[in-house]
């Protein structure tokens, strides 16, 4: 049991593959990311799953680096997802709605994108980060 697992009750599987290089702005992909994996860290704490995870996978897709946060939490109502990008956007009770918002802007301004899917309540969420390799 990891550090994380033993706190959360998160179980947190990296799949990283090897050699994968992105020159682009440190800070703002950072800043993607940490939203993205909060994100799935609420998720899972809010879904009645018993055994809560999260998949951080980095991949080469063509020409792009694809990182992707994969969880089991609570999921996405289908129509919730055409919305999940839109700045004002929340079904958090506390949320502001600016997270995703903020991150797909970042992630178009390195020259990616950032897409969303979900099958729906209980089905989990995966975000994926694509960014142009080099």
């Amino acid at each position: 049991m990891s550090a994380a697992e033993a706190t959360t009750g998160l179980q947190i599987i990296k799949e990283l593959e090897d050699h994968l290089t992105v020159t682009t702005n440190g800070q703002k992909m950072l800043q993607i990311l940490r939203n993205l994996v909060l994100n799935a860290k609420q998720a899972c704490k809010a879904s009645s799953q018993k055994e809560k995870r999260m998949v951080i996978r980095a991949a080469k897709a063509g020409e792009r680096v694809r990182l992707q946060v994969i969880d089991n939490g609570v999921g996405i109502l289908p129509e919730n997802l055409p919305r999940i990008f839109t700045q004002g956007f929340t079904t958090k009770k506390n949320g502001r709605g600016f997270g995703l918002h903020s991150s797909l802007r970042l992630a178009q301004g390195l020259g990616g994108s950032l897409l969303v899917h979900s099958t729906g309540p209980g089905g989990g969420a995966t975000f994926t980060l694509e960014l142009p390799e080099g």
